[in-house]
């Protein structure tokens, strides 16, 4: 008999909320792993630098941990905001005023406060 996990499925469609405080500090861990996932990619470079299989990958991780933010953000569209913010801007750093307008209006997109600011205007 194959056991059939429901409630995944179930819950694919559910409403789910989140805090700023939760989200600006999920934003901030996936930041903090994005700079730890380079220094461990550089390291491995210098200590392998013809060996292209060692390490290890936690993209599927990352990704899924992106689409529940998405999710709760209700930004799950084609240009998202959130990972404009974190792939396209590096959180914030690449940011120059006057790049985003929203309704004609110049928005500042340099912290997660201001991305959960945009995502609940």
């Amino acid at each position: 008999m194959k056991a059939k996990n429901t409630s995944i499925m179930q819950s694919y469609d559910s409403q789910m909320s989140i805090s700023k405080k939760l989200f600006i500090q999920t934003i901030g861990e996936i930041e903090k792993q994005k700079i730890y996932d380079q220094k461990c990619s550089d390291a491995f470079q210098v200590i392998l630098p013809h060996d292209y299989t060692s390490g290890y990958d936690n993209s599927y991780a990352m990704g899924q941990l992106i689409w529940l933010l998405k999710k709760a953000t209700n930004d799950i569209h084609k240009d998202s905001w959130i990972e404009y913010f974190i792939w396209e801007l590096d959180f914030g750093r690449l940011y120059k005023k006057g790049s985003i307008q929203i309704s004609e209006k110049d928005f500042t997109l340099k912290t997660s406060s201001h991305l959960w600011d945009l995502l609940n205007l």
